[in-house]
């Protein structure tokens, strides 16, 4: 028996031993992973309720590095729900929210709440969140607005989304949560400030231009546009759609059909009227056409059969170049268009930019406009249509911008240009490439036009563009639609193009009164009122 009682002790002793190192192992096994630094945050981050109190997306800047969104703040609370705070906050919130509010509180879970009454209240703590656009938004047709994912739907917001969006800085409050998962009112939240992240797109805009073209536009213009264009860059300074709309409530404006207010004016096309006779001008004049030159309005003209009629029915008399600008005489530059030839004139009308849009920035394109082709111009009738700026001719406000910027800049076709570059600091830009401008008149036919120009605002009687502070040029437009109301009028477009000063101008400002009759009635006076706003940004 006494070797099979010690077999029994021998193995005995090896379980035992077995065992003892099993647990051992074990234990310290379970030590270390009760003070690993990944469980332990991880645990940690467990415990934590998180509430994200604001994203703010990457800023857009005007030229001058100044925020055109993420501009004012509105007053938001992060509440940890207790019975001390709970009649406090359900006092701040209307009748109709309280409810739901309620809800909320007896949930024992933290939550936000936005309302305009200020709460003193322990677990409630204050935020300012800042708020994409505002009501009345600057250049929104421009800017455009966000889905409800926050990701851009339309303009530089959407032309821009993927380095916006990279830039998006997050205001967090994460609070500590007990095993029942309520919040635990003794621990203070943690507040995690994303930071103030500066990066943002610049655009050639002019916050202050933009402020006044959009102020004076909401007075006077009920459907048109105004552009803003430095002469010699071709960088937009300010462009404006009216009627406007506020990307804090687009409903509305989706849904109003009979005005459009979504879409772009500036950047799309319309018939063009007499601010064409500029560009008859230029191609009668580089044809070697002296400005003396001379012709009869007996208030109408038979082109091949087709009685063209001028706007004034008995007629101007004899007119030389210079006074035909002036009256805005149809007659005179239908004289001259047929005189220098259909295909001179829409060759000249090309070079000036007719017919061709433009890139201004990611996903934001002005249109292309119409011309007639080089067969219509076979046909005289057409060659006179288009020397007074009617006929198939189309184009958009900021086309004409370029048209009057090469009058004024000494003869050269400038890229308009919306967009400077980005900006990773808020402080400097990298600057986008430029497109050279292209001289397509000398600086001598240029500077002629120019002095027609001043003469027709200065000089001219009953000239309703004529600033009261500032002096200027430019040329009035009335273009016929062939469309009608129902009352049998004609639709007519009113136009004015001008710059200011007279002498070295610093601003070409366009504007279209969309369907609204005689361009020295209606838009002219847009136009002087701007000048006036404008003489005193140049005088700063």
């Amino acid at each position: 028996m006494r070797p099979f009682t010690k077999g029994i002790e021998k193995r005995t002793i090896i379980f035992f031993a077995a065992f003892v190192l099993l647990f051992t192992i074990l234990f310290v096994r379970l030590g270390y992973l009760s003070t690993s630094p990944g469980l332990m945050a991880t645990a940690q981050n467990q415990s934590k309720y998180t509430l994200t109190v604001e994203e703010r997306r990457g800023y857009i800047y005007d030229c001058n590095l100044l925020p055109m969104v993420n501009r004012t703040d509105k007053l938001l609370y992060a509440v940890l729900p207790t019975s001390t705070n709970m009649q406090p906050v359900l006092d701040a919130v209307s009748q109709e929210r309280r409810e739901s509010v309620l809800e909320l509180l007896q949930l024992a879970k933290p939550f936000l709440l936005q309302t305009d009454q200020k709460i003193q209240a322990d677990n409630v703590t204050p935020f300012y969140q800042s708020q994409r656009y505002e009501q009345y938004q600057l250049a929104p047709h421009i800017i455009g607005y966000l889905d409800s994912e926050g990701n851009g739907v339309t303009g530089i917001e959407k032309g821009y989304n993927d380095f916006l969006s990279e830039h998006t800085a997050k205001t967090q409050v994460a609070y500590t949560m007990d095993g029942l998962g309520h919040g635990m009112p003794g621990v203070e939240p943690e507040v995690r400030d994303g930071g103030g992240d500066p990066a943002g797109i610049v655009l050639t805009i002019d916050k202050d231009i933009q402020t006044i073209i959009q102020n004076v536009g909401s007075r006077e213009l009920k459907k048109g546009a105004i552009v803003v264009m430095d002469p010699y860059s071709g960088e937009i300074k300010g462009a404006a759609s009216f009627p406007s709309f506020t990307p804090t409530n687009l409903t509305e404006s989706i849904n109003d059909t009979d005005n459009s207010p979504m879409i772009n004016r500036a950047f799309l096309p319309f018939n063009v009227g007499s601010t064409f006779k500029i560009v008859t001008a230029a191609a009668a004049l580089e044809a070697g056409i002296s400005m003396s030159e001379t012709a009869q309005c007996t208030g109408s003209v038979d082109v091949n059969g087709q009685i063209i009629r001028c706007h004034k029915r008995d007629g101007h008399g004899t007119l030389d170049m210079l006074d035909a600008m002036k009256e805005s005489c149809n007659p005179y530059f239908i004289h001259l268009g047929l005189k220098v030839g259909g295909d001179a004139l829409l060759e000249m009308a090309e070079r000036f930019g007719f017919g061709q849009g433009y890139q201004l920035a990611s996903n934001i394109y002005t249109a292309d406009g119409t011309l007639p082709s080089s067969q219509d111009m076979l046909n005289p009738a057409e060659v006179a249509n288009l020397s007074f700026g009617q006929g198939k001719l189309t184009a958009t406000p900021v086309q004409v911008a370029q048209m009057m910027s090469a009058v004024v800049n000494g003869g050269y076709l400038v890229a308009p240009k919306l967009v400077l570059g980005e900006t990773l600091d808020g402080q400097t830009v990298e600057q986008t490439a430029d497109i050279a401008p292209k001289q397509i008149i000398s600086g001598e036919i240029a500077s002629q036009i120019q002095s027609f120009l001043v003469h027709c605002v200065m000089v001219a009687d009953g000239q309703n563009a004529l600033p009261q502070k500032i002096s200027a040029g430019g040329k009035t437009g009335t273009a016929q639609t062939g469309q009608y109301d129902a009352e049998g009028n004609e639709l007519e477009h009113g136009w004015f193009a001008g710059f200011l000063p007279a002498s070295n101008p610093r601003y070409v400002v366009v504007v279209l009164s969309e369907e609204t009759g005689y361009g020295n009635t209606t838009a002219a006076p847009v136009f002087s009122k701007i000048a006036d706003a404008l003489a005193q940004k140049i005088e700063k």
